[in-house]
């Protein structure tokens, strides 16, 4: 008796919190941080006043379960742009992790948002193997029908922000749907056989499908560059970020990328940050502020 009692209490917590989602039995929700948390984290971080952040749990194409997170605007009443966030990394290293969802997802969310993303299958609590460009980019197409169930998601308005192997996710998504209307990449590959770090190859042999049978073929089926072409919504923007200081994924490649999309005709703009390194960690502010901006712009 006491265990359905607890159930009912979580039940209805979720339930109450999350008035904003529509009923889908394809996943479900988790409060990401315990109220009374929660509640102290508000008086630091006060763009959390404004947001109700979720863990879900959903079945991707092939019924794997994989984890991801949902960020909601707690104020109703009206719909609001989306944003797909695609994670860097692989496997559990480079999960959307409790500080990352505060000191960065949390403030853009904050500025009238819906954010949700996948962990992908492979990583802490999800079930399968990571892969680049293969059965993840499924995990992530199956967020589309989560978005379609948010009550208060503007679904004619949906973007996507990428940042490092994020960045393949959205080209790869950018094959497949005509639903997203920008797409953000920040310090992503162009071409993933022109990386300078050696112990990279080690992590395509793993997480790249076929990658054994001919590196050249299966690299490029996957690499941003090589996808430019194969974009299905022809009037889609792009703006690129990039530090100047990464030792991680080189500079040159978000030129590559911003260079051959304006040629094919897109509407795109390439930011520098200066004396920055990967993850922009002494510009964070400025890079949201930049991202708000243009999503302001490009989601009207």
């Amino acid at each position: 008796m006491k265990h359905c009692l607890v159930i009912l209490v979580l039940f209805f917590s979720v339930s109450t919190n999350a008035q904003s989602v529509g009923q889908d039995k394809s996943y479900i929700m988790s409060d990401r941080f315990p109220l009374e948390k929660y509640s102290k984290m508000k008086k630091i971080q006060k763009q959390l006043e404004k947001i109700n952040i979720y863990d879900i749990t959903y079945n991707s194409f092939d019924n794997t379960k994989v984890k991801g997170f949902l960020l909601l605007p707690n104020e109703e009443g009206k719909k609001y742009p989306v944003i797909i966030y695609n994670r860097g990394g692989n496997g559990s290293y480079g999960m959307v992790n409790d500080q990352y969802i505060v000191t960065f997802l949390s403030k853009i969310a904050s500025k009238g948002f819906v954010i949700i993303g996948s962990q992908l299958r492979g990583s802490e609590g999800s079930e399968g193997t990571d892969e680049f460009g293969g059965k993840d980019i499924d995990d992530v197409m199956s967020l589309i029908k989560i978005i379609n169930t948010i009550k208060i998601a503007d679904t004619s308005k949906i973007a996507q922000i990428g940042w490092s192997r994020g960045g393949i996710t959205n080209f790869q998504l950018l094959k497949r749907t005509k639903k997203i209307r920008t797409t953000i990449n920040i310090a992503g590959p162009s071409d993933i056989l022109k990386t300078k770090r050696k112990e990279m190859f080690v992590v395509y042999q793993n997480r790249v499908r076929n990658y054994a049978l001919d590196s050249v073929y299966y690299s490029n089926k996957i690499s941003p560059i090589f996808q430019i072409d194969s974009v299905l919504n022809k009037k889609e923007s792009f703006l690129f970020m990039h530090g100047d200081q990464d030792e991680n994924v080189a500079l040159f490649n978000s030129k590559e990328l911003y260079k051959k999309t304006r040629r094919n005709g897109y509407k795109s703009k390439f930011i520098l940050f200066k004396n920055s390194e990967h993850s922009l960690f002494n510009q964070v502010e400025k890079a949201i502020n930049d991202i708000v901006s243009w999503l302001s712009q490009e989601l009207i």
